[in-house]
């Protein structure tokens, strides 16, 4: 029989090889007691171009909207059922556009309030404690923390895995952020396991891409990316951190002619979530 040996520094290589990761899943999982601290920030920015026959004038438009919270998880159930308790911290929008050449800063009254959200059969529903009424944009909003369970694969995956996720949910909530459209796309990548605070995390990239219509006559176009990031041990999406552009393009048709708008600029997105038991190293992305 004819043995062929090998160098010794190709044995210590085939040695030093690591076997292939296990494939991991990843399943958001929400548990009737929890607490934790969460804040969302979304930014954008539009310069605009109007032309009106032989006239040319440009706008602008930024808008940042930032919420912070502490929720109390009243019921989480097999059932899909799902009740949070929540208390606004900060909850306030601020607004600069060209024509009033300063920032306002908007501030909501549910600031100090407690709302409940209650989820069944992925329908939401928001009852606010006491007297008053919750705003629309709150109601289109709430809970997009726990949509980003979307991008989650159906099944155990392992580094350097792709997939594509249905975000229809994610996309309407992240979209009344920016008065944009609802048609979403995202591609997820899973590029690697680290730990953070003594927690072990499955880093995600993602790219997405929103498109549709904005105040019925303006098409947009949304491409953000960056990265996710999932707690193994908490099993929840803990921090989100996207960048990207809005694209804005159109006409309007009035008694005195068309109006060609033509606009972009940056948007940024940034979500965190801690759990009481989370080292505190691993600070919440904060602005």
């Amino acid at each position: 029989m004819f043995c062929r040996i090998l160098p010794l520094g190709l044995l210590a290589l085939f040695a030093a090889a690591e076997p292939a990761p296990k494939p991991v899943e990843m399943v958001a999982k929400l548990e009737t007691g929890q607490r934790y601290t969460g804040s969302n920030t979304v930014s954008y920015a539009i310069k605009t171009t109007v032309r009106h026959g032989q006239k040319t004038s440009e706008t602008s438009e930024s808008v940042k909207r930032t919420e912070r919270f502490v929720d109390r998880v009243l019921r989480a159930g097999n059932n899909g059922v799902i009740e949070i308790e929540r208390s606004y911290l900060k909850l306030f929008s601020t607004v600069q556009t060209s024509a009033s050449e300063r920032k306002t800063v908007q501030k909501s009254p549910l600031k100090g309030r407690v709302v409940k959200i209650k989820e069944q059969r992925r329908r939401r529903e928001l009852k606010l404690e006491g007297r008053g009424s919750i705003d629309p944009f709150v109601r289109r909003t709430a809970g997009i923390e726990i949509d980003w369970r979307d991008v989650l694969p159906d099944e155990p995956v392992r580094p350097g895995d792709e997939w594509t996720a249905d975000v229809s949910s994610l996309t309407r909530r992240f979209a009344a952020y920016l008065n944009c459209g609802t048609r979403g796309k995202m591609r997820v990548r899973y590029e690697e396991n680290k730990t953070v605070g003594g927690h072990r995390m499955a880093k995600l990239y993602i790219d997405w891409t929103i498109e549709g219509m904005r105040d019925r006559h303006l098409y947009t176009k949304v491409v953000v990316a960056g990265d996710v990031m999932f707690d193994l041990d908490w099993q929840r999406i803990v921090d989100v951190d996207l960048t990207g552009s809005i694209i804005v393009r159109g006409a309007v048709i009035g008694e005195d002619g068309s109006k060609i708008i033509k606009g972009e600029g940056p948007v940024t997105m940034r979500m965190s979530l801690r759990s009481a038991d989370v080292d505190a190293s691993a600070k919440p992305n904060d602005d």
